[in-house]
């Protein structure tokens, strides 16, 4: 499976089961953009990264030890979802994220 369609595969999987993706919308200053709360996908060299992000909004105070508890949520929802060869729990920046391993 290509980076990319396993990338798209999840995040279908994640939306269908009620999770929300980081939205990004325009701020009124110039240069800057507004977050909200959700799954957020990050390439780092040729790896694509899952984690949850409390965004730059009304839940920029969320600890660590909550956003890694919701990305717990989604590895344990992937799983039992079938994508268990697909899918590994890793940290990234601090913070529990889920690596994504295409075949």
């Amino acid at each position: 499976m290509l980076p990319t369609s396993l990338k798209s595969k999840v995040q279908r999987t994640l939306t269908k089961g009620g999770f929300r993706k980081s939205i990004s919308s325009k701020s009124r200053v110039k240069g800057l953009s507004n977050q909200s709360a959700g799954f957020k996908f990050e390439k780092l060299w040729d790896d694509y990264y899952l984690f949850y992000t409390s965004g730059n909004m009304a839940f920029r105070g969320m600890p660590t030890e909550e956003k890694d508890k919701h990305t717990e949520k989604m590895y344990k929802f992937l799983i039992d979802q079938g994508l268990e060869q697909y899918i590994e729990i890793t940290e990234l920046r601090n913070q529990k994220a889920i690596l994504l391993k295409p075949e």
